[in-house]
């Protein structure tokens, strides 16, 4: 009889807590923001951490999914969690009408990168005609993809922001777009060996996304948690360690 009375008080503790589990989707699977799937090291699996220590009555997990999975998932209305680390333009969604968004985590920016050595110095657009501009497969570069339309420009494209940063270290591109956060990440033992351009590809803050059939509660706690003075002097350490460079 105790052991039916002690299952009986287990499994609603049980069920409430996976109840409020919540799945944090991020399709940015490279450094900083994610270093290591398996060994759950990044910069996101920090800024979860620091959720999960808020004591908010939800337990937070990181979740890689890729951005087409996540697209389709939205469509269907079928996403059971948040999204991190996204921009309301980047999901056709400039008036916040479509989502829900949270106060923004951190800001970032996408720059051309080149090498010290060979600088390619951008005032604008127009000054990469003829070159060879790296990014990612399946990224949209506003701009840069309309000259390499109209063959004024040669964009070359890669998996990863990692085989990115070594074809222009082997030379076998003239300028690379990086997130700033990445750029730094990965040259870190050797910083002074690369230019940034003074124009940027673009420069946006990084939000948490919700659906709106998500429950409205949660939304709300992850609000207070974002503007929290405690959390944000936690998170802006965070941030530091990663942005200083190794001399």
């Amino acid at each position: 009889m105790k052991y039916i009375l002690l299952l009986l008080f287990i499994l609603p503790l049980q069920l409430a807590a996976r109840q409020n589990q919540v799945e944090v989707y991020t399709y940015h699977n490279m450094p900083p923001y994610i270093i290591d799937l398996e060994q759950k090291s990044g910069l996101y699996f920090e800024f979860v951490d620091l959720l999960n220590q808020m004591n908010s009555g939800y337990q937070f997990k990181l979740v890689y999914m890729p951005r087409k999975r996540i697209d389709h998932r939205l469509k269907q209305n079928k996403l059971n969690g948040v999204v991190i680390g996204v921009n309301p333009k980047w999901f056709r969604d400039p008036t916040q009408s479509r989502y829900h968004w949270t106060p923004k985590m951190m800001s970032d920016q996408d720059i051309f990168v080149s090498l010290s050595k060979h600088p390619v110095i951008v005032n604008e657009l127009s000054d990469l005609e003829s070159k060879r501009v790296g990014g990612i497969h399946g990224f949209k570069y506003v701009g840069v993809d309309s000259l390499a339309n109209q063959q004024k420009l040669t964009r070359v494209n890669t998996q990863s922001e990692t085989q990115l940063f070594d074809m222009l270290k082997k030379e076998r591109i003239d300028t690379a777009i990086l997130s700033y956060y990445t750029f730094l990440y990965l040259s870190k033992q050797d910083h002074n060996d690369f230019y940034i351009a003074k124009k940027h590809h673009d420069t946006f803050t990084r939000h948490i996304m919700l659906p709106k059939s998500q429950n409205n509660s949660l939304y709300l706690t992850l609000n207070s948690i974002l503007i929290c003075e405690d959390f944000t002097k936690h998170w802006k350490q965070r941030l530091l360690n990663y942005t200083m460079p190794v001399h």
